[in-house]
């Protein structure tokens, strides 16, 4: 059997992980698993608000009630029932996060920072609202966001990445850059 080649993501709100993961899957197919979408799914079976604040409660209360890699756990074991051999893995931010994925992927493990200029970030997140309240967040409501436990540790665990992508451009620009990078994987 072939091992599965794994592309996780890391990157601040809005710096173009979901557009990296869909440049990758349109060129190369795989498919996408996100640690946000394990939140949402359970967030949603309780019928409570998919807003930023709340996937971070949830991945907080999670982590510290069961394990702190619970959440990477999950997408670990969905990777395995997909039979896919190129899975991108969208949301990686923690210290602990990557290890779990180099243990079971050791060699088709590749991580990618995908990172932006804070301003940039903002009016993208303005624009998409993915989340509830993104469309009306101030800048520092947005900066503050930055500061909460799932994600103050996205720049460090970020410069253990194989690779790195400022996306402070287009979309063409970050096309670009994404398969320069996955030519080398």
């Amino acid at each position: 059997m072939k091992k599965k080649t794994i592309i996780g993501l890391i990157g601040e709100q809005a710096s173009g992980k979901g557009a990296a993961a869909n440049i990758i899957i349109k060129k190369y197919g795989g498919t996408r698993l996100t640690i946000s979408n394990v939140l949402r799914r359970t967030l949603d079976n309780l019928y409570v608000d998919s807003t930023r604040s709340n996937l971070i409660k949830l991945a907080i209360i999670l982590k510290k009630t069961f394990q702190n890699d619970i959440l990477i756990n999950a997408i670990l074991r969905e990777a395995e029932k997909i039979e896919s051999d190129l899975i991108i893995v969208d949301g990686i931010r923690m210290p602990g996060d990557i290890e779990p994925f180099i243990k079971e992927y050791d060699g088709s493990f590749h991580l990618i920072y995908v990172t932006a200029e804070p301003d940039i970030r903002y009016e993208r997140s303005r624009k998409r609202a993915e989340k509830v309240g993104e469309a009306t967040a101030t800048y520092e409501e947005f900066l503050a966001k930055e500061q909460a436990e799932t994600e103050k540790y996205i720049a460090k665990v970020g410069q253990k990445a194989n690779f790195k992508i400022i996306n402070n451009g287009s979309d063409k620009e970050l096309e670009a850059a994404i398969l320069e990078v996955m030519a080398k994987i």
